[in-house]
């Protein structure tokens, strides 16, 4: 007989495992609440000190390395925060279904790191400016999922085909960085496509 506080089996298994995202999304909230308890600025922004500590610019290019990941995790006002947690949970769990909370969470750093790369290269050689925020590595994790579902279902790839223009168009803007952005995506379709080969070479 079953007893009474348990969930039944159906109802559990329909519970998607998402670890990944979860640990992910408590890591951004708890880093910026963090700014503002450390450097109190204002309710719905982060103080210029954290950006300027933790960002990326170019003092990459004196030896601070870390800036190159730790501006992953730094988000410039609430609304930056909460729209990239916001794909980031659409992402991340589908991912998770299809791998792992392991593969979403090195996925997400790697897709990241590339992004801020790329934005090094491509902008704070000539301009001298402070990137932040996850969504270089969010859109990584939808160049990971959009790779690894093209061989499923028409209307699925159709489906990410659709977010993925329409998160483009959201994210175009005179304060985004666009580089970060579209180098982001194409290191996440880079790190499936590896993920895919090294399985296939093990397989053998």
């Amino acid at each position: 007989m079953t007893p009474k506080n348990r969930m039944p089996d159906s109802y559990s298994e329909n519970i998607p495992p998402i670890p990944g995202t979860i640990f992910l999304v408590i890591s951004l909230i708890l880093i910026y609440i963090a700014g503002m308890v450390l450097f109190p600025y204002d309710l719905l922004r982060q103080s210029p000190e954290v950006l300027q500590l933790l960002g990326e610019n170019d003092k990459v290019l004196q030896g601070e390395i870390y800036r190159l990941f730790s501006a992953i995790f730094i988000h410039a006002n609430v609304v930056h925060l909460v729209s990239n947690i916001l794909f980031l949970i659409i992402f991340g769990i589908r991912l998770e279904e299809l791998k792992s909370s392991s593969f979403l969470i090195v996925g997400f750093i790697f897709c990241g790191f590339v992004g801020n790369v790329a934005s090094l290269i491509w902008f704070l050689l000539a301009i001298r400016m402070t990137s932040v925020g996850s969504s270089g590595a969010i859109f990584g994790l939808l160049g990971i999922v959009y790779f690894l579902v093209r061989g499923n279902t028409k209307r699925e790839r159709r489906q990410a085909l659709y977010i993925l223009i329409i998160f483009f168009l959201i994210t175009i803007g005179q304060d985004t960085n666009f580089i970060s952005h579209l180098f982001g995506l194409l290191g996440g379709i880079f790190f499936a496509w590896l993920y895919e080969y090294l399985y296939k070479i093990k397989s053998r």
